[in-house]
């Protein structure tokens, strides 16, 4: 009896208005503190890969899309008429949109007009707050009435980049036309270096603004490449300026972004699901072969390119950069305004507007410490997002302001900016700073995975248990090794000496399991002191992350995923009754070796392949050539696919190594894997 009259108290008392206006209370710090965290941690969530991390995000984004409206409909419900009750609601409206995250997944980027009524209807009842309330301090009314416009510019930016986003809107739209016009792209005639994009006609910048007719009989668009700034005709302008305006440096750096920018457009057509012109061509495989992969240039710049481009990518589809400079001036405008009318007559000054309602704690007014606390917040996170400064958009702005036109008839007529927007975009540009332009953009590490190691593991997911399913249970195995750093891991050559019937099994999981266990075993029966060589760690490490993927992202493999998570569960089982009582790596592979299991199994051919590989290729150096020379060739082999959606939600999670094989395999025309099994 005395628990339930407690609670039967506590019930009574949330229900007067002082209850109600501490409920309100803490909604509105509660809210405040989690979209504070929305605007800390978003820049940084395609650079972390961690689990935790991303639950983080998710949670914090959920629940501020939950608790900011529902504190905005508790103000209006309740007997908070007065204006400081309404300042609390502007703030909260503005602050809404304030981080740069506009999407979680992709499927908040296909809903984006159920998000936009959601918004809206938040935008009108806070108008209706808004005509409703009491008081007349002109401060709090100019305060309101700007926050109140201000969040109506960002949900505009807001929806205006999902509406970009979706497929049945901007990426259809703006895609088709570069479609249609790579599919005679290559009938231009031009000579043609992929060394210097000379002939690359590829689209820059413009197909949202021209004006397409059709060619009959097929309707497809056909616009020139006149009507667009193109990819060559960028490089040439920089070439041209390299030697009394930019350094080499400088130079490269910025034909580096335009070619990601140009790729990036490409490869949207990949999610729009449209055809790829170019497919098969020998122009485009050299694009690759002969441009990003050039000897005379580093390796890792073809990487550095598809990094970027992959950067802009993940911004189209989760974030307002590429749309974040159509407001940015608006909320300088607006905040400093606040930040002087609130200084002179609001609430940190002796004129501060007192409510009907009073709540006061050991003499301190409680109301009045929430407005200023609120209104500090407010102004810090709308002048920090006036900070946000992506560079790489604003560069590809400036090259399309100093090489474009700014506006582009249907004909293909130019006219050009005049001098002095020229003059001003060539000061931006070479103000840009070198390590902002190149910046990290992912997580840079390889997932590594070894099921000899960690088969045993067994999780108590205590969090999944906990917070009823929302974070997903490890199985029984699947324990990831420690991240792999990607610049430590070589290119290897592509003369693997192959065993043919490991090569040819049922399916390209067993391929992957059966090798990674055949590596691993050549691992461990190693002598620990000899050098870790480049064919080594190439063969180790790919192994691993070959075996990550299939335990911990199994959609980006071929077949079906829910198939791949159930030949992985079983060959844990399998291992775990093979294995039992080996605590030591090194016993486990022995025991492997020395064991008569099954070959038809998964670890007996594993073990099979292990034995021939030690027996049969007796010199060291030369078994590590023929197994990195392998996984090199597989994993190229794995990485075409037809499931862009599954590339698009791992950018949103620190990014993939895969991800980026099957962008920079896609611009080399390979859209599908061989008809062969085997790599």
């Amino acid at each position: 009896m005395g628990l339930r009259n407690t609670t039967a108290t506590i019930v009574e008392s949330l229900r007067t208005v002082e209850g109600q206006l501490v409920r309100v209370e803490v909604l509105v710090l509660l809210s405040n503190l989690l979209l504070v965290l929305l605007v800390v941690l978003s820049p940084y969530r395609h650079r972390r890969g961690d689990k935790s991390f991303r639950f983080l995000i998710w949670a914090v984004y959920t629940l501020a899309t939950v608790l900011v409206p529902y504190t905005i409909g508790l103000l209006e419900a309740g007997p908070f008429h007065d204006q400081t009750f309404v300042l609390w609601g502007a703030g909260l409206l503005v602050q809404a949109g304030a981080d740069s995250l506009s999407a979680y997944n992709l499927r908040d980027v296909e809903q984006w007009k159920r998000t936009l009524l959601q918004q809206g209807l938040q935008i009108v009842l806070l108008l209706w707050l808004m005509v409703r309330c009491e008081g007349r301090n002109r401060c709090y009314s100019a305060t309101i009435w700007i926050f109140w416009i201000l969040s109506i510019a960002k949900a505009h930016a807001k929806f205006q980049a999902l509406r970009e986003a979706s497929r049945t809107d901007g990426l259809m739209k703006h895609t088709k036309v570069v479609a249609d016009y790579m599919m005679t792209e290559h009938e231009s005639g031009h000579v043609f270096d992929a060394a210097t994009m000379e002939g690359y006609r590829y689209i820059f910048h413009g197909e949202d603004l021209t004006l397409p007719y059709f060619s009959k009989p097929d309707y497809r668009t056909a616009i020139a490449a006149c009507a667009f700034t193109t990819v060559d005709t960028v490089w040439q302008w920089i070439d041209s300026q390299s030697v009394s305006v930019f350094s080499r440096e400088h130079g490269g750096i910025l034909k580096d972004i335009a070619l990601s920018f140009t790729l990036f457009k490409l490869l949207k057509r990949r999610f729009a699901k449209y055809e790829h012109g170019e497919a098969g061509r020998p122009k485009t495989r050299r694009l690759v072969v002969s441009g990003l992969l050039r000897e005379e240039a580093d390796y890792s710049r073809a990487f550095r390119v598809i990094e970027m481009e992959l950067a802009f990518l993940y911004d189209f589809f989760y974030t307002r950069h590429q749309s974040h400079t159509q407001y940015v001036g608006m909320t300088v405008v607006f905040v400093f305004p606040v930040i002087v009318w609130n200084a002179i007559s609001g609430a940190f000054s002796r004129h501060y507007h007192r409510t009907s309602l009073e709540q006061t704690v050991n003499g301190i007014d409680v109301i009045h410490c929430i407005t200023v606390v609120l209104m500090v917040i407010v102004v810090v996170v709308l002048v920090v997002e006036s900070r946000i400064d992506d560079q790489k958009w604003r560069v590809v702005d400036d090259l399309h302001t100093l090489t474009g036109a700014s506006k582009i008839t249907w004909k293909g007529e130019a006219v050009p900016l005049d001098d002095g927007s020229r003059k001003k975009a060539m000061k931006l540009i070479k103000k840009r700073k070198h390590r902002k332009l190149t910046g990290r953009n992912w997580d840079r590490k390889l997932g590594q995975y070894s099921l000899l190691r960690n088969f045993d593991y067994h999780p108590r997911n205590v969090a999944s248990i906990l917070s009823l399913g929302l974070i997903e249970p490890t199985r029984d195995g699947q324990k990831a090794s420690k991240k792999m750093g990607a610049q430590r891991l070589a290119v290897a050559g592509n003369d693997a000496t192959r065993l043919t019937w490991a090569c040819e099994l049922p399916s390209h999981v067993h391929t992957v399991l059966v090798w990674h266990i055949g590596t691993t075993i050549c691992e461990m029966t190693t002598p620990q002191q000899l050098p870790l060589t480049g064919d080594r760690l190439v063969a180790k490490c790919l192994s691993e992350y070959c075996a990550y993927l299939v335990a911990f992202v199994p959609d980006m493999l071929p077949g079906h995923g829910y198939d791949t998570t159930r030949i992985f569960n079983a060959v844990v089982m399998e291992a775990r009754d093979y294995l039992a009582g080996c605590d030591t790596m090194r016993a486990r592979c022995v025991k492997l070796l020395e064991l008569q299991c099954n070959e038809l199994t998964i670890l007996g051919m594993g073990a099979k392949l292990g034995s021939e590989l030690r027996y049969r290729v007796h010199d060291r150096a030369r078994r590590w050539k023929v197994l990195a020379d392998f996984w090199a060739e597989f994993v190229l082999f794995l990485a075409p696919s037809s499931d862009a959606d599954i590339h698009a939600e791992k950018l949103a999670a620190g990014g993939e190594f895969m991800t980026h094989l099957w962008t920079l395999l896609i611009h080399a025309g390979i859209l599908e894997r061989p008809s062969s099994s085997s790599p």
